[in-house]
C-alpha cells in the first residue's frame, strides 16, 4: 500500500481542523454564556483538552520532522546541529503545550520582579528572553535557508509568537482587572490558541515543502524484520 500527501493537501487539512476546532470553542463559550458551564473539552483557555493535546501532537510531528531532517542533512554530510536543536526545542515545545510547564514561572517571576499588567503572566519574561537568544543564535541558519523556506519559517514563527506571547500578554492584563470570566478574555485566549495553531500549521507546511523539493520524498517504510 501507497499513501501520497502533498504539502499543500495537508496543510488544508491541518488549517480545517484547525477551524472546526475554532467553533467548538465557540460554541462551548456559548453553552458557558446561555447554558451554565461550558464544555471544556474544547474550551480554548482549558487545559488538557483536545485542543492542547491537538497542537501538543502537532508540535511533536514537527519536531519528529526537524528530526528526520536532520539526519539526512548529517548523512548528505551537511549541517545537521541546527536542524537537531530545533527538534529538541519542539519536544520541549509540545510538552511544554500538553503539560503548562511555562505557567510554573508565573508565580516565582511575579513576585520576583512585581510585574503586573501586561507582564501579570510573569512567564512572559524568561520566554521572550529565550527567543531572542534563540533569534540571535539562528539568525545566519535562517538567513542561509532558501528564501521561501526562511520567508515561511518566519511568517509562521512570527504568527506563533504574536499569539503565544502577544494575545497572552493582552489576556493577562485583563485577567489582573476583571479576572478570565468576561468575553474580551476569551477573545484575548481565543486569539492567542488559534494563532499558535496557525503557525504551526505552516511551520509544517514549510517543513514538508522544504523535504519534497531537497529530497524529493520522505519514505517510512514499515517492514516484517525476520
Amino acid at each position: 500500500m501507497k499513501l501520497e500527501f502533498s504539502p499543500k493537501k495537508i496543510l488544508i487539512v491541518h488549517v480545517a481542523l484547525i477551524f472546526l476546532l475554532l467553533c467548538a470553542n465557540v460554541l462551548s463559550r456559548l453553552k458557558g454564556v446561555y447554558f451554565g458551564d461550558p464544555i471544556t473539552l474544547f474550551d480554548f483557555n482549558a487545559e488538557r483538552n483536545v485542543p492542547t493535546f491537538f497542537s501538543g501532537f502537532m508540535i511533536l510531528v514537527c519536531g519528529a520532522l526537524l528530526y528526520l531532517i536532520a539526519i539526512n542533512q548529517k548523512k548528505e554530510q551537511l549541517s545537521y546541529i541546527p536542524w537537531l536543536g530545533l527538534s529538541f526545542i519542539f519536544l520541549f515545545l509540545s510538552l511544554d503545550e500538553i503539560a503548562s510547564v511555562h505557567e510554573k514561572f508565573t508565580s516565582p517571576v511575579r513576585e520576583t520582579f512585581e510585574t503586573s499588567k501586561l507582564l501579570y503572566y510573569a512567564w512572559v519574561l524568561p520566554y521572550g528572553a529565550a527567543l531572542i537568544v534563540f533569534v540571535v543564535a539562528y539568525s545566519k541558519f535562517l538567513w542561509d535557508l532558501p528564501k521561501k523556506t526562511m520567508a515561511l519559517f518566519v511568517l509562521s514563527g512570527s504568527i506563533f509568537v504574536i499569539g503565544a506571547i502577544g494575545f497572552e500578554m493582552l489576556g493577562g492584563r485583563q485577567a489582573e482587572v476583571l479576572g478570565k470570566d468576561n468575553t474580551l478574555y476569551f477573545l484575548f485566549s481565543t486569539c492567542e490558541e488559534f494563532l499558535e495553531m496557525l503557525g504551526i500549521a505552516i511551520f509544517l507546511y514549510s517543513l514538508l515543502l522544504y523535504i519534497t523539493t531537497n529530497f524529493k520524498s520522505l519514505k517510512i517504510t514499515i517492514a516484517n524484520g525476520s
